[in-house]
């Protein structure tokens, strides 16, 4: 068996490599990455068995196409002996490539599965394996997460009349972001919150969104009747869809059904621009967001596992 960095041509067939049903990007959307750049063969490995057939992937993405950001499509294929070995090895491989052109490795990957993927003895067996091939490489399950979706088949969501939106500086922005933090059950802001301070996690959050997709102008600052800052909405973007973004609700006026609020606004504001799909996540821990995407017509479409050094 060998390791290699594809061509073009090999990596559009590793688009439509046999992989475990339901695992991970369709082909489609593989292809659409590889032709937008943020994909690329040189950000890639593929494995190579003895009779020349195609038995492993690992593609590295980047979303501005100059450097990779995180692993996103790994995988060997279903019906391979050596499943986990072909994993450590990709990892192995593509590490030594992109340490050589000055990435810093290993990047995070997240495993994308179904909703109900304990159940399902083939996509629990690949998630096992692949958690130990990734620890070989430095990367330990940190998190999972919720992926919802709303499209144009969804109830239309309920309107935010109890809140003024209006726009704001990133100061503003910045404080918001940092009085949040306190009792939030984000997994990664709890985790970040013991290494460092609240206004060291907001400076990172308004970096990050404004390196989205999504247009800073879109961002809001909540109202409510009586001039109170209630919490904000961001409404963002990926490279191929309207995105929640981000929302929160101060600690002091949480427990009165803000949340919806805050996602309704952002819902309405996708709409009113023509989206036809609109995606959000949030953490399995995150109940409550998880509820207020239910009551919105959201459907939880997928579930995924993050994997970080």
């Amino acid at each position: 068996m060998r390791f290699e960095q594809p061509t073009v041509e090999l990596l559009l067939e590793a688009a439509h490599m046999s992989t475990v049903a339901g695992v991970g990007m369709r082909p489609a959307e593989i292809e659409t990455e590889i032709a937008s750049g943020r994909l690329q063969p040189k950000w890639s490995q593929v494995a190579i068995d003895e009779d020349e057939s195609l038995v492993g992937r690992a593609l590295w993405w980047g979303r501005d196409a100059q450097v990779p950001l995180a692993l996103d499509v790994w995988d060997a294929r279903r019906d391979h002996p050596d499943t986990e070995r072909i994993l450590i090895e990709l990892l192995a491989h593509g590490h030594a490539a992109l340490g050589s052109d000055g990435v810093d490795i290993p990047l995070p990957h997240t495993m994308r599965i179904p909703t109900t993927w304990r159940d399902i003895e083939a996509v629990h067996f690949d998630v096992a394996v692949k958690t130990n091939a990734a620890a070989a490489a430095g990367l330990v399950r940190v998190n999972e997460r919720r992926q919802f979706q709303w499209d144009q088949r969804a109830r239309a969501t309920r309107g935010a009349h109890r809140l003024r939106f209006e726009t704001a500086d990133d100061d503003a922005f910045l404080d918001l972001f940092a009085r949040a933090t306190r009792g939030s059950l984000d997994v990664m802001t709890r985790r970040e919150l013991a290494t460092a301070t609240a206004e060291t996690v907001a400076v990172d959050e308004v970096a990050y969104y404004r390196s989205c997709p999504g247009d800073r102008g879109w961002w809001r600052v909540a109202y409510d009747s009586r001039g109170n800052v209630v919490g904000m909405a961001i409404p963002s973007a990926t490279p191929t869809s309207r995105n929640i973004g981000y929302l929160a609700v101060l600690p002091e006026h949480r427990g009165h059904g803000y949340v919806d609020d805050l996602l309704a606004y952002i819902t309405d504001f996708h709409m009113g621009d023509g989206a036809s799909r609109i995606t959000a996540t949030t953490d399995a821990v995150n109940t409550p967001m998880i509820e207020a995407f239910k009551r919105a017509g959201y459907q939880c479409v997928e579930t995924r596992i993050d994997l970080e050094r």
